[in-house]
């Protein structure tokens, strides 16, 4: 593309209408003169009127292209590639593909909206399509082909993953960087595609527009299904403002088994029961909903066939009974199929494992750093750089400058453990009720309010995601990024002596779902969502077996793999806080394209070009006007 380092001296070029406005006022009509003898005339040399005025023309226009060829050089012309075409506009549609969006008639409306943005762009913008659900997709370059655009749009599908807004506008900034731009995020609006303190970086200058696809319509979906010993449960949620009688149905190894009703208040989830222990190897269950979102009708489950995970307990000297009983107890608690298998070991003693002993343990419970050498904490960055799951309980016993150790180099997480200060009792509150860990809260949140924290340690660190604060406004639960793995902090101890947590009811389902939150980071997890699927595996639900090092040679463990519960949540948010949750940065993209620009200017030297061929229309001008005169 054309572009131009000093496009202002373009105005120069107006100076092109001076010739045309002087030929025009030359132009005169010629004297009729009368002779009273024409044969004398006849040996005078004659020139053709039209031969003169064929001069003149071209004359006028060697002096135009002259002026004009003078203000493109002084304009600095280039063929713009890469960040140099910064300069341009760009408008970029991101198209909301999450699962929400697949009710009847939805999404549909969704691509309509999607083309009329393109439509609106401005003439002369570039314009590019941005899919996203769990990830985003680029789907269309930014182009000026608009009818590409329009067909990537046709050829989008609503998918199985759930709404990620961030994802969505880094992948549309990436093209904007030097560019005013503009981003139309075509969505529904659900409140949980912003997660608890999530925040978005756009370039300073960039347009955030929304259209609203609308109001998810009333739906019914199976948000979990746990097969236990001697029966299997399914919970139905109800996301319609009326009551309404659910059929739910369950199948077994693609054996049609039983049906159920399940009656559910407007916003509410109910439990259907199924009796009996469930045989088989894979369960299926189903709810009737025509005019809902069809994707979560549907959940799987895998029956039997799989051992306990194993939960490796770290803490002062291995001996659980001791150090981690209520810990060791609520790991334990629950059927056959609920409980986990726990394994103790003290600091000490990591470092003489090895990374596969490690590796074998689904999740790791880090209760004290007492006694944890270099070679343990490297075993432990290990595991959860390469997808292991830890929660520290930041108690008297952890040592927050080895608990920094424990993420691996570039942690940013500091621990402050408060010892000796007098106890100041405050209660826990979600900040976060939809993220995995509080699902056995769903609703009833406050049964965690009940909790005394009498002391607890200052945790916090950059890019690490606030789950949980004490009432008296302190953080009291974050999960941290640790490369592939997941780390869950914890402000407090899980013994009973800074709180009576393990005192409460709430104490082993909000310890079980911790554990099945680190584990489903690994392998070691039996259901995993669809945004979450092992790599390999396709993003839809069903399930699926995978190639198991630990199982016989050949052999495959099954995996379901279940869409996001939280997608059904109808809950919305105005577009006044979706824009609230936009940061607007100043782009260092804006110099880089300059400097690109110049760099390619520098290297093509067009104008120089230009003054070439004006010195040659200059020569060609003055023998022409000689010939003229």
């Amino acid at each position: 593309m054309l572009s131009f380092l000093s496009p202002l001296f373009l105005a120069g070029a107006a100076l092109a209408a001076v010739p045309i406005v002087l030929h025009l006022l030359k132009r005169e009509p010629e004297a009729r003169v009368k002779f009273a003898a024409v044969r004398l005339l006849k040996e005078a040399p004659v020139e053709h009127t039209e031969k003169r005025h064929l001069r003149e023309l071209l004359l006028l226009a060697l002096r135009i292209a002259t002026l004009l060829l003078l203000a493109l050089a002084f304009a600095r012309p280039f063929f713009a590639t890469g960040a140099a075409l910064g300069s341009s506009g760009l408008t970029v549609v991101a198209l909301d593909t999450s699962y929400s969006v697949s009710a009847p008639g939805r999404f549909d409306r969704a691509k309509q909206l999607a083309k009329d943005a393109i439509a609106r762009a401005p003439a002369g913008d570039l314009v590019g399509v941005v899919t996203f659900a769990d990830e985003a997709e680029i789907v269309a370059k930014p182009s000026v082909d608009r009818v590409l655009a329009a067909a990537a749009i046709d050829q989008a599908t609503s998918g199985f993953g759930a709404t990620r807004y961030r994802a969505a506008l880094s992948a549309a900034s990436q093209h904007l960087n030097g560019r005013k731009g503009t981003i139309v995020v075509v969505t529904d609006l659900q409140e949980n595609g912003w997660d608890a303190g999530d925040r978005a970086s756009v370039p300073e200058g960039t347009t955030i527009e929304v259209a609203d696809v609308g109001a998810m319509p009333p739906n019914l979906a199976v948000t979990s299904v746990r097969p236990l010993a001697d029966r299997l449960l399914a919970t139905v949620y109800n996301g319609g403002a009326r009551a309404r009688d659910a059929r739910v149905h369950l199948v077994i190894d693609n054996r049609p088994a039983v049906d159920a009703t399940v009656p559910l208040g407007p916003h509410q989830s109910a439990e259907a029961t199924f009796a009996g222990a469930p045989r088989g190897a894979a369960a299926t269950v189903t709810v009737d909903d025509v005019d809902g979102i069809p994707a979560d009708n549907i959940r799987y489950a895998v029956l039997g066939g799989t051992s306990r995970p194993s939960v490796l307990v770290i803490s002062a000297s291995g001996d659980l009974g001791r150090d981690a009983f209520y810990v060791q107890h609520a790991l334990a608690a629950g059927t056959q199929d609920a409980a986990f298998q726990v394994t103790g070991v003290g600091g000490a003693q990591l470092s003489a494992w090895s990374e596969d002993r490690l590796t074998s343990h689904a999740a790791v419970l880090l209760l004290s750093t007492r006694g944890l050498e270099r070679r343990g904490r490297e075993l432990l960055a290990s595991y959860v750089r390469n997808g292991g799951g830890i929660l520290v309980a930041a108690g008297a016993d952890v040592d927050g400058s080895i608990v920094a150790d424990v993420l691996g180099a570039g942690s940013t997480l500091r621990v402050v453990t408060v010892n000796g200060t007098r106890p100041e009792p405050r209660a826990l509150a979600p900040t976060d009720v939809r993220h995995p860990v509080f699902q056995p809260f769903a609703g009833n949140a406050a049964r965690l309010g009940l909790v005394t924290f009498q002391n607890a340690s200052w945790i916090g660190g950059t890019g690490c995601q606030t789950l949980a604060r004490f009432t008296s406004g302190d953080t009291a639960l974050i999960e941290c990024p640790s490369g592939d793995g997941r780390t869950l902090v914890l402000a407090s101890d899980l013994d009973n002596r800074w709180n009576d947590f393990p005192l409460h009811a709430t104490f082993v389902p909000f310890l079980h779902e911790v554990v099945r939150y680190l584990a489903s980071a690994r392998a070691h997890a039996s259901e995993y969502f669809v945004g979450d699927a092992p790599p390999g595996v396709k993003r839809a639900p069903g399930i699926v077996a995978l190639a198991d090092p630990a199982v016989a040679a050949g052999g495959a463990r099954r995996i379901a793999v279940n869409v996001d519960p939280r997608e059904a949540d109808p809950a919305r948010i105005s577009v006044e806080d979706f824009q609230s949750a936009v940061t607007r940065l100043k782009a260092a993209g804006g110099v880089e394209a300059r400097v690109e620009a110049r760099q390619q200017e520098d290297r093509q030297h067009l104008w120089q070009y230009a003054l070439a061929v004006m010195a040659v229309l200059l020569a060609a001008e003055g023998l022409l006007a000689a010939r003229t005169a």
